[in-house]
């Protein structure tokens, strides 16, 4: 994003002789502070622990938690699957044995 657009999006920070406006300024670091303190916890929860730098695009990130999540999920259903197709708790032993190796 150039400089000028930047200006213009942030244009309330201005007063009205083109200078910044000190606790504006300040109230926005101040919130920016704060979320460049919580993303990363968020990132890195959501992720598995691979990501938490703010800096990540979203997909970036929706695509590591979509893999972590789907992964879990078809772990589950796998497991619900051996659970109804087996007829003792010997055979389930099995089964899972295998399905970790």
């Amino acid at each position: 994003m150039k400089l000028q657009s930047i200006k213009k999006k942030w244009n309330w920070l201005y007063n009205k002789k083109g200078k910044l406006i000190e606790t504006a300024v300040l109230k926005e670091i101040y919130d920016y502070d704060y979320i460049l303190n919580q993303v990363p916890k968020v990132y890195e929860e959501i992720t598995n622990g691979l990501l938490s730098k703010p800096n990540y695009p979203a997909e970036t990130i929706l695509r590591c938690h979509n893999d972590f999540f789907w992964d879990k999920k078809i772990f589950i259903d796998d497991i619900i699957e051996m659970m109804n197709t087996t007829k003792t708790l010997e055979e389930l032993k099995e089964e899972l044995k295998s399905y970790l190796i």
